[in-house]
Order: structure tokens, then C-alpha cells, then sequence
């Protein structure tokens, strides 16, 4: 469990879990339900009544949400497109792909999944709420049902819209990399469509807070354009990024000109000797030529100073783990992924316990940045050429 993200429960082997913004939208939910929605739906009844219908509403939406994603993430793993996570946030849910998407038709049917999944929660909310009415009463039990019937439908006809990043957009996406054998290039023209997308809802938002004075689905839908648009955009960096780096290996990267330290060696002399010299954050730890931890500026001054002295780096270092230790021979694109994911600013690179060097976050984006920009610059012609 993260500062911004809480486990809410694991499924298939991945976790599905609540981003901060989460609690706020669900706060928000239960709020215009219980004091909007249903008392002008279903009027007449009590507050403590139309609270319960509220709290109702948010649970049927947590259920609604994760199985849309579940549906993409059970698909995915069918296809060996292992998911990482299952997270809740402002504007719905989203599962995140450990890398990306392995051929079109994976991609394609990983992305209709979820929309057809939300249209079968419709039908099967309806019909609850047509049997509670029919056998029971017409109440604040079918209202919820009926309300949950209409939202999963809206979800499913939403994210069918072809604009990239909704799921429409992903599937238009694999049909064009089916064509053009080029994610790319079907990762830039799928967000184009996404990006007119999210034009079109900033404008219409800015209608509806003009024209009709709704300032607060104004808000929301320009809010939504705007995630749209941010979303598509970073989706085209990343797939440039990782066709880029995806051809290099670490080892092109890799500084090996780093001051390494004993375990045996004091903090003090960690600092005198190593830290004040040589102006490293970190410090790969080797014993007789196998590269056995690593210690950090944070870990030592986290330390109580009257025990430098006799503390010794082998008893406070950091253990090696896959997230901080890799192979010359991985893909950069990978170690890129690793940094970000964990927000680190370097790897240490071995093999087979032999340390090697290190590769830092700093170089590989540096390489991005003026790759792509002369990528970009590069003429018409020859540019089209590339593909």
C-alpha cells in the first residue's frame, strides 16, 4: 500500500486497488445521489432513507467499475498480457499493463471486453429491478437498480467512442495496427481521434456552462476532455519512447566508472572517504567481486550520528532486488519502465552478481529528448519512409 493508493483486494494474481482521488469522487457520488438525484426521482421520503439509496449507489458504482476493468484484465491475461493493477480513480477505473499490448487482436478484444461487460451489468441490473418491482414494490430498491441500469449503459456506450484512450480508441488502435503492422503508428493516429475527442468535450463543456449556466457538468465534462487529450498524448510518448529505447540495451547506457565500498567499511569512513569525494547518492556494496547491496545518502543519514562510528556499512545497506539490480542485456525500454514505475533515478547494472555499473534515469531521458526531436524535424518524406 502506497501514500496515494490503497489494496482493496487481489484478483487473477493482480491487485485491485483506490487512488486518493477515488474517495473524493465517491464522497461526491453518494452526495448528489442522496441529496439531488433521488429526492427529485423518487420524492417523499426521508433523508436518512435517500442517504442509504446514496451509499447504495456508490457500492453498485465500485462494482460496476471493477468489473469493466476485470473484464479487460481476465482478456489481457488470456492473451498474455499480464495486468499489474486494477486501480480506481477520479474518472472511473483503469488496468495497467505490466508492458504492452502483445498483437492487435489481444488488444482488440481486450478492449471491446470492457464495454460489453458493462452492458451485460445494464441488462442485469434492469432485470433485477423490473423483478423487485414486479414481485415486491416499485422503491428505493428498484430506483437504485434502474439508476445502475442506466449508468452501466452509458458506460459501455461512452467507452465505445473511438478516441484514443477510451476503449473505443484502443480498439480502433488495433485495427490499425492489424493494417499498418506499426503500434506507433496506430498509437498516434488512434490518439489524433482522441485528441478531436477531447476538443469536442472542452467545447461542449464550455456550451453547457455558458449557454445553461451548469457549472458543474461543465466542469466535469471539460475535466474529462482534458484527461482525454493528457492521456492520448502521454500514450504516444510512451510507445515512442519504448520503440526507441526498446532497440538499445543497457549496457549502451551503462556509466561503469562508479566508486564502489566494502561492507566492512564504517559509516564514518563511508562518509569521509566516499561520500564527501566522490558526491554519489548511492554506493553499490561488493564483497570479494559479487556485488551484495547497495547504500544510500538517505539510509546513512537516517542513522543516529553517535553510532557512525561503529556502524558498518554490511549491517545497514540495502538489499538487492529486481527493481534495483539488472542485466546489461535487458532492454532499456524496460529499465526506463522500472525507474518509473518504483521513481527511481538509477539502476545498478550486474551479471551474475558481478557488478557492472550503473544506468541512470537522467541519460536515457536526455536520449529521448533529442532522438524524438530530431525525429520529429527530420522531412516529410523521409519520415513517412520510416514507416
Amino acid at each position: 500500500m502506497s501514500l496515494k493508493r490503497v489494496t482493496i483486494f487481489h484478483f487473477f494474481g493482480f491487485k485491485v486497488q483506490a487512488d486518493a482521488s477515488w474517495f473524493f469522487i465517491a464522497v461526491l457520488i453518494g452526495w448528489t445521489m442522496s441529496s439531488n438525484i433521488y429526492p427529485h426521482l423518487y420524492p417523499g421520503q426521508s433523508l436518512d432513507m435517500y442517504q442509504a439509496m446514496g451509499v447504495a449507489t456508490v457500492a453498485g458504482v465500485i462494482f460496476s467499475i471493477i468489473a469493466h476493468e476485470v473484464a479487460h484484465a481476465v482478456i489481457a491475461e488470456y492473451y498474455h498480457m499480464p495486468i499489474a493493477s486494477i486501480t480506481l480513480f477520479i474518472f472511473g477505473g483503469v488496468a495497467e499493463m505490466k508492458g504492452e499490448p502483445s498483437h492487435p487482436k489481444g488488444e482488440f478484444l481486450m478492449a471491446v471486453a470492457g464495454p460489453i461487460m458493462s452492458a451485460l451489468a445494464a441488462l442485469f441490473f434492469w432485470a433485477v429491478a423490473r423483478l423487485y418491482a414486479g414481485y415486491i414494490a416499485i422503491g428505493a430498491v428498484s430506483q437504485v437498480l434502474d439508476y445502475l441500469g442506466d449508468l452501466n449503459m452509458f458506460i459501455a456506450a461512452f467507452n465505445l467512442v473511438p478516441a484514443f484512450p477510451l476503449d473505443g480508441g484502443r480498439a480502433l488502435r488495433a485495427i490499425i495496427w492489424r493494417r499498418k503492422n506499426n503500434l506507433v503508428m496506430a498509437t498516434r493516429i488512434a490518439s489524433e481521434y482522441g485528441a478531436a475527442f477531447s476538443y469536442g468535450l472542452i467545447a461542449f463543456s464550455c456550451y453547457r456552462i455558458v449557454i445553461y449556466n451548469d457549472l458543474v457538468s461543465g466542469m466535469w465534462l471539460g475535466l474529462l476532455g482534458f484527461f482525454v487529450h493528457s492521456s492520448g498524448a502521454y500514450a504516444v510518448r510512451h510507445m515512442e519512447s519504448r520503440s526507441l529505447l526498446g532497440m538499445e540495451k543497457v549496457s549502451r547506457f551503462m556509466h561503469n566508472h562508479v566508486a564502489t565500498v566494502s561492507p566492512d567499511l564504517t559509516i564514518t569512513d563511508l562518509i569521509d572517504l566516499y561520500i564527501n569525494k566522490h558526491y554519489q547518492k548511492s554506493f553499490p556494496v561488493i564483497d570479494r567481486d559479487r556485488l551484495v547491496g547497495v547504500i544510500g545518502l538517505q539510509s546513512v543519514l537516517s542513522l543516529d550520528r553517535h553510532q557512525w562510528q561503529w556502524l558498518h556499512v554490511g549491517s545497514v545497506m540495502e538489499p538487492l532486488t529486481p527493481t534495483t539490480v539488472v542485466s546489461p542485456d535487458l532492454s532499456a525500454a524496460d529499465a526506463l519502465e522500472i525507474m518509473q514505475r518504483h521513481a527511481g533515478e538509477q539502476l545498478l547494472v550486474a551479471d551474475q552478481g558481478r557488478f557492472l555499473g550503473v544506468i541512470m534515469f537522467r541519460d536515457l531521458a536526455n536520449y529521448l529528448a533529442i532522438t524524438m526531436k530530431i525525429d520529429y524535424n527530420k522531412p516529410v518524406e523521409k519520415s513517412r519512409t520510416a514507416y
